[in-house]
């Protein structure tokens, strides 16, 4: 009982700051938009006395039948003075630049591509997080991450990317004994020759799923990542590796974009029960032993639906032997998913597979027994909805999008194992999200979801999470 009232009460306080602090905002806001409405209504009614005044010498001029190009220079005049009226009277005021997806790439990345020859861009994410309000466990809040995107542009054919991600907010130990750490996410040259073909070299992000490429805390729902997009796909990942992309038009109605690379390939001393997540060289000092070939391919037939399929094949023994066996441990992994955005409502699906061979000799080479084995073959899967309740409203700049929303995830890493070891039944897992979102603008998001956690073995405590994130 005392844990259920410690939950209600925490959560009321960081509701009630959270209220408050929105409030306090948005006063402000008011405020200011009062004082600029004054100012705004004494230029119209400048600029409307002036439309006025050459208005009648235009009608003065015709009664005359004066020069006809003094005439015409005049209406000119006037058609700038209407222009300008409307735009004071009607700006968009919540609005930064937006930048479209470009490449693969979410559009705090993409800004590089819209600059000029011989420019630099600087871009960036951030995501702060309030957790695991469970029983057993402190309540954290984190600066999970501070990113900053830097690209040049050396001419219209090659353009420099990459993504310096700051984690935990510090790389010094904290009083629990915790720390952060500093990563380069991405490096990569691109050498654009048509819209069909291009060539990327350097640290790329693999082109597989949803998240891993367009990872910004405003592209997807809930505090947290997808956990099948986290355990199953380990994103963020991103190997060293060259390929090539681009996108047609022509061959199916609207657009089909691709993205094929060669990449070193995974290291199977990483393969655990629970995820894949230690299975990355993230380009640190990776074994180049095996080569691994990952693709994506994206249909587009309207701008309300995509469709996604991504592969993954390569070995990941790495020259490793054990009991005098080479270990292959050849890695497959497929997913499909589909995302449908139509006005307010979103949707969107994910199903992944993988299988594994030589699971037996990588149980043995990393000392793994009984219910730890590796998974021979993994699944996971999740669907998700939202709607943006103010997607029909106009009740004021800065509240045009809430968007209550709600994924189920099923996956297991453990879907087969080989012949005379155990599946642990708490791999076989499944969790509810629900949750909301509130952008005051499109590049700033405020959100707080609630975590119903299950598997078929000892259970797991739910999870309450408040989060805000932001990109430029």
């Amino acid at each position: 009982m005392n844990y259920v009232l410690s939950i209600i009460k925490n959560s009321a306080i960081l509701f009630a700051l959270s209220f408050i602090s929105l409030f306090i905002f948005n006063l402000a806001l008011f405020n200011r938009s009062i004082a600029e409405e004054v100012d705004k209504d004494q230029r119209i009614e400048i600029l409307e006395q002036k439309l006025k005044n050459v208005t009648e010498e235009v009608e003065r001029l015709k009664e005359q039948n004066n020069n006809q190009d003094k005439i015409s220079s005049i209406e000119e005049k006037l058609n700038v003075l209407a222009e300008e009226i409307e735009k004071i009277k009607s700006p968009d005021i919540t609005q930064e630049k937006e930048y479209d997806d470009t490449y693969g790439l979410a559009e705090g990345a993409s800004k590089v591509y819209l600059t000029e020859n011989k420019s630099t861009s600087i871009g960036g994410y951030g995501e702060i997080s309030i957790g695991q309000l469970v029983e057993d466990n402190d309540n954290t809040l984190d600066a999970q991450r501070a990113v900053f995107y830097f690209g040049h542009r050396f001419n219209d054919n090659i353009i420099f990317n990459s993504e310096i991600e700051f984690e935990h907010a510090s790389t010094e130990e904290n009083v629990d004994d915790s720390e952060g750490s500093v990563s380069v996410e991405f490096a990569a040259l691109d050498f654009l020759i048509r819209k069909e073909l291009n060539i990327r070299a350097g640290l790329l992000l693999a082109p597989f799923g949803i998240i891993n490429e367009q990872h910004e805390p405003t592209t997807f729902f809930g505090v947290f990542r997808p956990e099948v997009e986290l355990n199953v796909i380990p994103t963020t990942w991103r190997e060293n590796g060259i390929g090539i992309f681009g996108s047609t038009v022509g061959i199916l109605p609207g657009e089909i974009t691709y993205r094929l690379y060669a990449m070193n390939s995974f290291d199977s001393s990483g393969f655990k029960a629970s995820n894949n997540r230690d299975i990355r060289f993230n380009g640190t000092e990776a074994k180049l032993n095996n080569i691994a070939f990952v693709g994506r391919i994206e249909y587009e037939p309207h701008p309300i639906v995509i469709f996604g399929t991504s592969a993954f094949l390569g070995n990941t023994g790495q020259n490793q032997e054990v009991q005098g066996e080479s270990i292959d441990g050849f890695f497959q992994m497929y997913e499909g998913d589909i995302q449908f955005q139509y006005k307010g409502l979103g949707m969107k699906g994910l199903l992944v597979y993988t299988t594994l061979d030589d699971a037996e000799l990588i149980n043995l080479d990393n000392g793994l027994t009984g219910n730890e084995s590796v998974g021979d073959e993994q699944f996971g899967w999740y669907v998700e909805s939202s709607y943006n309740l103010l997607s029909s409203f106009d009740i004021h700049p800065y509240f045009r999008y809430l968007a209550p929303f709600i994924r189920y995830e099923k996956y297991d890493t453990q879907h087969e194992v080989p012949a005379g070891y155990q599946r642990n039944p708490n791999n076989d897992r499944n969790l509810i999200t629900v949750g909301l979102s509130y952008k005051p603008i499109n590049n700033i998001v405020f959100k707080t979801d609630y975590q119903f956690k299950d598997n078929k073995g000892e259970g797991e405590d739910n999870q309450l999470n408040f989060g805000l994130g932001y990109v430029f």
